[in-house]
């Protein structure tokens, strides 16, 4: 990479339009917002894990962006000029910044606090298009090339690891995995400052400072992945789930005008987000990962300012007066005038002896390229006849040197896309055992094979693996709301006319729950269709019901809500 910004030929991909250069034009509308500063050579404008940093525009000079000391990648990441500007997505969401800026000489600068960005973002479409995509651009290049990283020490097939290395990946933090027994490691580690004694795994966030063992709460107030609560007040909206349905809604509130959090357990995308290929999403006729869908709608929320707090869990909904009071499990409260339930389902834990022993030692419940690389030249079982089993099927097939899908129907058909169902039939990597099901899970510290049934014969094979997806049914995710909303047998939240009624009297909306001013979409509502796209269309609808409950609760919308709302985007 040269020193002005620009990409050598191997780059160019990486960096299409990271570093883009403003015109005169964007360059006078960015100084509309701001304030112009000089500033001498040597200055630290932000330092990396800085959650408080702002945006600077070069007029005159030259700031470098450099990683920690001691990076695996070269300390200097890029040099701004005249026209070029720093920052990158953690400037809008107010996580920890994932690298440091200095100026390299006598510097002018337009400097944009974080509100004044997202206003300048807002009003002038052009400059938020190219800014947003610099900063897009630029977090995928830092992943690609494990720059503002953390690094994650531990076996590699460890449960603890492993979860360590779903959080942060699905979260798009830039992560390095180092295996404590691979040569030179215990170098390396010396090297970041770990002492030989530490229990991993080991997550170093720069150099001598690590932990050790940690939950992945700790790891995300380290690195600055959680978001403080104290300055919320009273939302207008708590979504509460963050995958397809919970996005599209704080996407929707929040362009509209709406204080919007999202509250989410894990990470973004939800279920939906651990898909390797979407297929039928409409728009994308190349498909797309669940994980890029859930990215780009995060930085959608971000960009018209919700706020999307994680990971914290929702331990329990006080509905018995206004505002609502979401209890969070770690002691923080959150109050909202309404409440979007969008916390969906999860794939069942089929009644196995075992099962618990070897949750993240061979038995998973997503098929990621973190899970995949472990069973990368051996077989792999999948267990379901839906979707996503299928998807995970095909892709796990690019890796693994077989792949058994296990139905317990006498098809694919009934639960499963014809095209993927042809798609597996067809491949010969793929094989499908129809009226199957797992009997039994064996091995010593990790899976090493499994016992399948035959439900119409009752005989037994064993297939050597070590590793099963289980991708069964869907449980909602609904504990935390008992004694508050209405359910049905199946535990899923009850919406619409039957449970409820407005003020008047008429029927309310589709998406009304029990409490007036509670809602529930996506997979988690009574009578869902499990697509994505249909979720995606809940979030968004059940804005309207939001805005109407508000008015009728207090006369007039909310201050910040009073704009104009067409249907059309």
């Amino acid at each position: 990479m040269t020193d002005d910004g620009d990409t050598d030929e191997h780059d160019a991909g990486l960096d299409a339009g990271a570093h883009p250069r403003l015109s005169a034009g964007q360059v006078a509308h960015v100084r509309r917002y701001g304030t112009v500063e000089d500033v001498d050579p040597d200055v630290v404008l932000y330092r990396r894990g800085d959650r408080a940093f702002d945006f600077f525009l070069v007029l005159h000079g030259a700031i470098e962006v450099r990683q920690e000391p001691g990076a695996a990648t070269p300390e200097v990441v890029t040099v701004y000029r005249d026209g070029q500007f720093t920052g990158e997505l953690a400037l809008l969401n107010g996580q920890g910044s994932l690298v440091g800026t200095v100026t390299v000489a006598p510097t002018r600068v337009v400097r944009l606090r974080r509100a004044q960005l997202r206003r300048a973002m807002a009003d002038e479409p052009e400059l938020g298009r190219v800014v947003l995509g610099a900063f897009q651009a630029r977090r995928l290049g830092y992943i690609a090339r494990a720059q503002g990283t953390v690094v994650v020490a531990g076996p590699p097939a460890d449960p603890a690891t492993l979860a360590l290395l779903r959080f942060l990946q699905r979260n798009d933090q830039p992560t390095r995995v180092l295996d404590p027994a691979a040569t030179g490691a215990a170098a390396e580690l010396a090297a970041l400052g770990v002492d030989r004694s530490a229990r991993m795994p080991v997550v170093v966030h720069r150099r001598g400072e690590y932990l050790e063992a940690p939950t992945i709460g700790a790891v995300a107030e380290r690195i600055g992945l959680d978001e403080p609560l104290d300055d919320l007040g009273v939302a207008d909206v708590a979504v509460v789930g963050a995958g397809p349905a919970g996005l599209a809604a704080a996407v929707y509130a929040a362009s509209e005008g709406l204080a919007t959090v999202v509250l989410e357990r894990e990470a973004p995308g939800g279920q939906a987000g651990r898909s390797s290929l979407i297929e039928n999403y409409p728009g994308f006729p190349l498909g797309l990962s669940g994980h890029e869908l859930a990215r780009s709608a995060q930085v959608q929320a971000h960009k018209f300012g919700a706020r999307i707090v994680l990971p914290r869990r929702v331990a329990r909904l006080d509905c018995s007066g206004s505002p609502f009071v979401l209890h969070l499990a770690d002691g923080d409260v959150v109050a909202a005038r309404t409440v979007v339930v969008a916390t969906g389902a999860h794939y069942r834990r089929p009644d196995l002896p075992e099962l618990d022993r070897f949750e993240g030692a061979g038995v998973h419940y997503a098929a990621s390229a973190l899970e995949a690389a472990l069973c990368a030249g051996e077989e792999a079982v999948v267990v379901g006849g839906a979707n996503s089993a299928g998807q995970a099927a095909m892709y796990l097939s690019r890796h693994a040197a077989h792949v058994h899908v296990l139905v317990r129907g006498p098809g694919l058909s009934a639960g499963m896309s014809e095209y993927l169902s042809r798609r597996l039939e067809a491949s010969e990597d793929v094989t499908v055992h129809p009226c199957t099901e797992i009997t039994a899970l064996e091995g010593d510290r990790r899976l090493e094979r499994v016992r399948v049934t035959d439900r119409r014969t009752g005989s037994s094979t064993t297939i050597t693996t070590a590793a099963v997806f289980l991708m069964v049914g869907g449980e909602p995710n609904t504990g935390w709301l008992q004694g508050c909303l209405e359910l049905d047998d199946h535990g899923f939240v009850r919406v619409g006319p039957a449970v409820a009624r407005t003020a008047d009297g008429s029927p309310a909306d589709p998406f009304a729950t029990s409490v007036p001013g509670v809602f529930a979409v996506g997979d988690v509502r009574a009578g869902s269709v499990k697509r994505v796209a249909s979720a995606v269309g809940d979030g968004a609808v059940v804005v309207s019901a939001v805005h109407r409950h508000l008015t009728d609760s207090a006369g007039t919308p909310p201050a910040s809500s009073r704009t104009s709302r067409g249907t059309a985007g």
